[in-house]
């Protein structure tokens, strides 16, 4: 049975997402991950795709290295509902009714 939780994700309420959490926890890294070549590159199309900035304007103007210090703080409310989403996609592969219940929201709402 599918219990219900809040209905909408309330972007004043929401906590931030820092860059590098978030590519963690989107790639399920660990910190011998973290390390590979090539991942920072990775962190950068993620972002980039994320939060719509062009991949070279977040390799030259977020910092060195994988923590993007240099990020603009609005970004961090954009990767905490993006985490959301993505948190509620792997819920609902592990739920087919609650994917069921998506994808027939995902219809009606076109």
């Amino acid at each position: 049975m599918l219990t219900r939780t809040k209905r909408f994700i309330n972007l004043e309420t929401l906590q931030t997402v820092k860059p590098r959490e978030f590519c963690r926890l989107w790639f399920n890294a660990t910190d011998d991950d973290e390390q590979v070549r090539g991942y920072r590159a990775k962190c950068v199309q993620l972002l980039s795709r994320i939060l719509g900035v062009k991949p070279e304007t977040i390799s030259s103007k977020w910092g060195e290295g994988i923590e993007f210090n240099q990020m603009p703080e609005q970004y961090e409310k954009t990767l905490a509902y993006a985490n959301s989403l993505r948190e509620i996609i792997d819920a609902a592969g592990k739920n087919p009714d609650l994917a069921d219940l998506i994808i027939e929201r995902m219809k009606s709402s076109h």
